[in-house]
């Protein structure tokens, strides 16, 4: 998991030394701006993804609103195989759910670094909490009878039971089995970090993203069967984002969409190609 921040922060080393070099953007900035992004992650505990809003305060402070969507995987998870029919089968011996997180945040963020040419890069730190909403759906497998020779007499699916001995697990039964049976938690989460935006292209943005996040549940999230489940998590994280620029000026919001997009696409054709200079 170290490695997945090494970029990040030779980025952040890097750029008193890039600011001071590169070729200078001559191309008109826009004063008044917000921002429109997507995100991609890989967390310590999970996989993630995100939408975020940044809405203009000033030039180096922003408001921002997440929406995150994540997958969250119990540290104690342990892929089992077996083989049946022909076919060879994974699953974790001893998970009793699947469980995701819905969020939603609010709070702000704030301009360290500022790019001054197409090759720098700009550093921002930002904060945020929100509610969350927990998803847990309970997991159903497919439980083997042999017989005397070791053949399968019958299957039958059902949810995770210690009694049954591991040899008698034949993988896991369908994903949708049991979201009839799916139960829902509210919970409070907050998260903070540092993005390092390197796009050559002022409307585009290109940036990666670490920081480190937390959840806290009224009971025990049991993703395991296991007595040492938790009802809070923190995560380290890492990833990438990408999305656009939106020029709120005045003068903007008087054109129509076709003249803003038409200016954008001349000033696209302006630029070089990336990483040319």
């Amino acid at each position: 998991m170290r490695r997945l921040f090494i970029i990040p922060v030779i980025a952040l080393l890097l750029t008193p030394a890039v600011r001071g070099q590169g070729e200078i953007d001559e191309e008109l900035k826009m004063l008044f701006t917000d921002e429109s992004s997507f995100g991609a992650f890989l967390q310590s505990n999970g996989l993630g993804v995100n939408y975020r809003y940044t809405r203009f305060i000033n030039a180096r402070n922003n408001w921002i609103l997440d929406a995150d969507f994540n997958y969250l995987k119990d540290p104690k998870e342990m892929k089992s195989m077996v083989i049946y029919d022909y076919f060879t089968k994974r699953f974790v011996y001893g998970k009793k759910n699947l469980f995701w997180e819905l969020k939603a945040f609010g709070g702000r963020q704030h301009e360290l670094f500022s790019k001054y040419d197409r090759s720098s890069i700009s550093v921002r730190a930002f904060y945020s909490g929100g509610i969350t909403l927990g998803f847990e759906k309970p997991i159903y497998y497919e439980i083997l009878t042999v017989g005397s020779l070791g053949e399968i007499i019958d299957t039958e699916e059902k949810k995770f039971d210690p009694s049954i001995h591991e040899t008698n697990y034949g993988g896991r039964a369908s994903f949708f089995k049991g979201f009839n049976e799916l139960r829902v938690m509210p919970g409070l989460s907050v998260k903070a970090g540092f993005s390092f935006e390197y796009s050559e292209r002022q409307q585009v943005i290109n940036a990666l993203e670490a920081g480190i996040g937390a959840s806290i549940y009224p009971r025990k999230i049991e993703i395991m069967a296991s007595e040492q489940n938790q009802f809070y998590y923190f995560h380290l994280y890492v990833g990438y984002r990408f999305g656009t620029v939106i020029d709120i000026s005045e003068s903007a919001r008087a054109k129509s969409w076709l003249e803003r997009r038409r200016e954008r696409q001349e000033a696209m054709d302006q630029l070089p190609p990336a990483g040319i200079q």
